[in-house]
């Protein structure tokens, strides 16, 4: 009797997790990575709750949020509450989540181009973050969102579309 019940309930979580992770719509064929479904953002990350919600506003906004993964970046400012790493249809970006009411309006972005593609990034204001250094990097941020991308474009929608809210 307990093998029916299990085998039932693999069949109904997997498929859920699947549909979080990929759009599967034509004209998208590039969802995760196989390699990545083991990064999901999970319903125990703390950002989770938040991520849900973005998702939600991009999707209103013409977006197709193909999978939420954890980033790297869950601790990059201080009393930070998570992050998450998005792959969409324009592009990916990872977000990075204060709990309310808190908010990124006060901190700062400098940009210092070190040698060829190499720029270093510093930060300033609160809440308060180490420097980072790498590829070119753009920002948009909205209340207790900050959003980091390779792409200047992406930012600059991230910024304009999730300001409309």
């Amino acid at each position: 009797m307990l093998r029916p019940i299990l085998f039932v309930w693999v069949l109904i979580l997997v498929p859920e997790t699947c549909l979080w992770a990929q759009d599967t719509s034509p004209g998208n064929a590039q969802g995760c990575d196989p390699r990545e479904l083991t990064e999901l953002l999970r319903p125990t990350d703390p950002a989770y709750a938040e991520s849900i919600e973005l998702t939600g506003e991009l999707e209103n906004r013409g977006y197709i949020v193909r999978c939420v993964l954890r980033s790297k970046r869950e601790r990059f400012f201080e009393g930070q509450l998570g992050a998450a790493l998005y792959r969409t249809n324009r592009g990916d970006f990872e977000a990075l989540f204060l709990t309310k009411p808190r908010t990124f309006d006060s901190v700062r972005v400098t940009e210092r181009a070190v040698k060829g593609e190499f720029y270093r990034y510093s930060f300033e204001g609160s809440p308060h973050a180490g420097g980072m250094e790498g590829r070119r990097n753009f920002f948009a941020r909205r209340a207790n969102r900050f959003f980091m991308t390779y792409d200047l474009r992406l930012a600059a929608d991230l910024g304009e579309v999730l300001n409309s809210i």
